[in-house]
């Protein structure tokens, strides 16, 4: 199993810039922390109402290691991190794959161009990222035991800023400076994901296979161009209510708000509530309580006026934990 650099988030980063996909320069994203649930899944002390949303990671990805555990740090008895530990490998398709896995697929980098033929300009690149290949790894999420909103914002930094509910790493939508984010959708896989150097693989943006084997609603495109027809998935933009995830400050992450969001009553929910870090406050299936959530961007919320569904903003909202260490 590979393993990798820890990072913390707060620490100075721009010194381990690392050549990663064939567009922008990412940073490492993976860590060299000794495994934190080492009995495996132990939900005993994650809080009551978490739970639901937490069990979802243990249930998704039905193939590769994805657990769920609490870290007491300074042996008072009490847990202070919800703790979400992976090897960060997708149970769905991907050209990243080693051939000789069985969700290894072919796929053809010309469909980017239709697909995001919005932004494609003729001007961008379009293949793999360089040498880069899914890599099995270890990941440690440290979310805090009690999630807050922070008085100071902290920037997400060009690394994993959360994880999936299948356990792969969330990078936001930003690019190191004097690259362009939107390069890297060229060599996006048929899933909307792609590794950086040290095969880190991970969603710059919706991702769609996950959502459509979480029973989401997406689309299946078909485009016939000089003979040639190239087919994708889209999503349909119905899917506010689909828990898709975490980030590392505790808060949840759901899918694009369209125009469609309803609460966890039925009532629905008004778009223009959704606030600079592209998230809001309300119940949902998980939380019936309610809680303060993230939902993917699109154009018009909280996006840049691409057709590009971004996985979220450049600060969090809540205090953030520790992505290993």
């Amino acid at each position: 199993m590979k393993k990798i650099n820890t990072f913390m988030y707060g620490v100075v980063l721009s010194s381990m810039l690392l050549v990663g996909c064939a567009g922008p320069e990412e940073l490492g994203a993976a860590t060299n922390a000794a495994s934190v649930c080492t009995g495996g899944t132990d939900l005993s002390e994650i809080p009551a109402n978490y739970l639901t949303a937490l069990e979802k990671y243990t249930t998704t990805n039905s193939e590769y290691i994805v657990y769920v555990c609490t870290e007491d740090t300074n042996g008072d008895g009490d847990a202070d991190y919800m703790v979400v530990e992976t090897t960060n490998q997708p149970e769905h398709e991907s050209v990243y794959f080693d051939e000789s896995n069985h969700h290894h697929e072919a796929f053809d980098y010309e469909t980017n161009t239709h697909k995001y033929d919005a932004v494609y300009d003729g001007t961008q690149r379009l293949g793999s990222a360089g040498g880069n290949m899914i890599e099995e790894l270890v990941l440690v999420m440290k979310m805090p035991i009690t999630p807050v909103a922070a008085t100071n914002k902290t920037d997400t930094p060009y690394a994993t800023i959360g994880l999936a509910i299948n356990g792969v790493s969330f990078f936001n939508e930003n690019a190191a400076p004097g690259d362009e984010i939107t390069e890297e959708l060229f060599t996006f896989d048929q899933c909307s994901g792609h590794p950086q150097q040290q095969g880190v693989y991970h969603y710059h943006v919706d991702p769609v296979c996950l959502i459509r084997d979480l029973a989401g609603d997406v689309t299946a495109v078909e485009k016939t161009v000089d003979g040639t027809t190239y087919n994708w998935l889209e999503d349909s933009g119905n899917n506010a209510s689909l828990l898709i995830g975490f980030l590392v400050d505790g808060f949840p992450v759901y899918g694009p708000v369209g125009s469609s969001e309803q609460d966890c009553t039925g009532a629905s929910i008004n778009a223009s509530t959704i606030d600079a870090y592209n998230g809001h406050s309300h119940c949902t299936a998980e939380f019936e309580d309610g809680i303060y959530h993230y939902h993917v961007k699109t154009a018009e919320i909280g996006g840049s006026g691409e057709s590009v569904f971004w996985i979220t903003n450049a600060q969090y909202y809540g205090v953030p934990g520790v992505m290993g260490g």
